[in-house]
């Protein structure tokens, strides 16, 4: 009995993947080019769709209920505030007369706090995100400079629109750039390797891991595995300009904390085993989904990242996805909605709850996905493509119903 049961089942599902022949072909083409078309899309640095009220919303939720991982990232890292730590430099114009005195990182504090850095020896990693322009020098700048040279595991910021004050710098610097367009000022995804070149985070994942990111065409790999070039950077919702007390402290400033307070000994016990990220914890501040952030707390949140090999493509997530587009086209073809088709539901003879489906449509669903990809595995999704996908073939099957 079970047998011709089974072979009863096997001849049904027969018939009805050749009664939509049609739809399943192009519903397997439609995965292949949207699950292609994400990958593209997902590397890009903006105009990626990613709905940033709704992962404010989520991160929210997952700070709430303990699911957030973010604060975790904190816990072996050292970040060292220099906002309050200025000296006067001369500006001088093209012509080389002075002009007036501008405001810099003082430069003698750093070489000393790397001094010391040097000296303990027990830290993981150095990232300095200091802007060293040409044209803005001090009279620190060589000892400054010879003592970065120096040091192992550091790294120093570099951008794309200036050119470093002294080129020796150049094998220890790498971009930190943050992508924005008038429409688009809100921070949004993190760019490891632009024009062939490294961010800070991933040179300093190069040197640690001895694995980089390497261009192929379109496609991007690290190690032999198909990956991200640009990631979706989830941060936790903290308020960045506030201070907290000595024993929560979310920075040390140079010179008033670690400097003036912090004995070698002190310094080495703070410091062992942690990286040290360095920068303007106050005043260099992106809007992102979860509030402001200082730039130097994305990028060691980006390099965190890379760390736990967020970059690569997860190909269980992809199949999953791949299975949701799927049945999202194939349903298309349908006069019902995909959502009908669960058995519950389609026995149902309640009208208010069919009242109430009709309402729900692909997007719905794909906005699901979204959320609990987001809230169970930290994956950010962006529904923006599918969803115009979806809507251009539902318009088009449409259109070919009214011609019939």
């Amino acid at each position: 009995m079970a047998k011709k049961n089974n072979r009863v089942n096997v001849i049904i599902c027969k018939q009805f993947i050749k009664q939509r022949k049609t739809a399943f072909i192009v519903s397997l083409c439609n995965v292949i080019i949207l699950l292609i078309l994400s990958y593209l899309i997902g590397n890009q640095a903006i105009f990626t769709g990613e709905d940033l009220n709704k992962y404010a919303w989520m991160e929210w939720i997952k700070e709430k209920s303990g699911l957030s991982k973010n604060k975790e990232k904190r816990k072996d890292v050292i970040f060292v505030n220099v906002a309050y730590d200025k000296q006067l430099i001369e500006r001088h114009d093209e012509y080389g007369i002075t002009i007036g005195n501008c405001d810099i990182t003082d430069r003698g504090k750093l070489r000393s706090l790397l001094e010391v850095l040097q000296k303990i020896d027990n830290y993981k990693y150095i990232f300095m995100d200091v802007r060293f322009e040409k044209g803005f020098n001090s009279s620190d700048d060589s000892t400054l400079f010879s003592q970065i040279k120096k040091m192992r595991n550091i790294v120093v910021a570099n951008h794309s629109d200036i050119e470093l004050l002294d080129s020796s710098l150049l094998p220890k610097a790498a971009l930190n750039d943050y992508a924005a367009t008038i429409v688009e000022t809100n921070f949004m995804r993190y760019e490891y390797l632009k024009n062939n070149k490294p961010s800070m985070a991933l040179y300093a994942y190069r040197e640690l891991t001895g694995n980089t990111i390497d261009r192929h065409i379109c496609f991007y790999t690290c190690n032999h595995r198909l990956c991200y070039k640009s990631l979706f950077i989830n941060a936790s919702i903290e308020k960045w300009s506030e201070f907290n007390d000595q024993q929560s402290k979310m920075y040390y400033n140079l010179g008033s904390d670690l400097l003036d307070n912090y004995s070698v000994e002190d310094m080495a016990s703070l410091i062992k085993g942690k990286y040290v990220v360095i920068g303007d914890m106050v005043e260099d501040l992106h809007d992102t989904y979860s509030g402001p952030k200082p730039g130097s707390v994305i990028t060691f949140y980006a390099f965190m990242a890379l760390m736990n090999g967020e970059h690569f493509v997860r190909y269980i997530f992809m199949i999953f996805l791949g299975m949701i587009y799927f049945f999202i086209s194939l349903s298309l073809f349908e006069s019902d909605s995909v959502i009908m088709k669960i058995p519950f539901i389609k026995k149902s003879r309640s009208k208010f709850i069919h009242f109430c489906i009709s309402f729900i449509e692909y997007s719905f669903l794909l906005l699901m996905v979204m959320v609990v990809l987001n809230l169970l595995f930290g994956i950010a999704t962006s529904i923006m493509l599918p969803s115009l996908y979806f809507a251009i073939q539902k318009t088009i099957l449409k259109i070919k119903k009214q011609k019939i």
